[in-house]
């Protein structure tokens, strides 16, 4: 009797201190995420609507669309005044070039680099124009203006290597298109020019 009393005794205790490790244990466990809530429409609009909108892609969208001298007005306007916007004038030189007014996009272009001669992109896209017109002298001077601007720049050293190539300097042009492959990311351009400079070394040793 004895025994069993203080057996009891001593599980009653014990018990009660294994219930409260126990319960405090599971309120330490991690709960699950609330699910969220519904989205509020009305909240999500206004939201978007507070982003900054880009006026150039916009014009540049209404070209596209079933009014697109809607488009080319937008456009025309960010160009005037005293501070004209150069990715406008940008635009509307390679709508020119769609058109094929190919010397009102020269005019884009020239403007452009006269308005931000820091800007590579319209080097590049005058250079490109002089090259699409077999000027390829005219369209080295400019992507090497590009390429002093950003040395990495891998749309200019490739088609400086083209200028190269058409100038018939093969050498010249293999030297620009190894450069060019140094700064590709995209393993698909790399496997391009690999296949350009074989072709064009398989020219020169033969």
């Amino acid at each position: 009797m004895i025994i069993q009393r203080l057996r009891k005794n001593w599980m009653l205790p014990l018990i009660v201190v294994l219930g409260a490790l126990l319960i405090s244990l599971v309120m330490q466990l991690p709960r699950a995420p609330q699910a969220p809530g519904p989205v509020d429409a009305d909240a999500m609009a206004e939201l978007q609507t507070e982003l900054p909108v880009d006026p150039v892609a916009a014009a540049v969208e209404k070209v596209s669309g079933p009014n697109p001298m809607e488009g080319v007005q937008a456009l025309l306007a960010m160009t005037r005044g005293d501070s004209p916007n150069v990715d406008a004038v940008i635009a509307l030189g390679r709508l020119s070039i769609q058109s094929g007014q190919m010397d009102k996009a020269q005019q884009r272009f020239e403007q452009a680099i006269e308005l931000a001669p820091e800007r590579i992109d319209p080097y590049v896209q005058l250079g490109m124009l002089e090259l699409d017109e077999d000027r390829p002298a005219d369209a080295l001077l400019h992507f090497e203006q590009a390429v002093a601007l950003d040395s990495t720049y891998t749309n200019a050293l490739f088609f400086m290597a083209q200028s190269h190539e058409r100038l018939s300097s093969p050498e010249l042009a293999l030297d620009f298109y190894a450069r060019c492959i140094t700064y590709a990311t995209d393993t698909a351009v790399v496997a391009g020019v690999e296949q350009r400079m074989a072709l064009l070394q398989s020219h020169i040793n033969s």
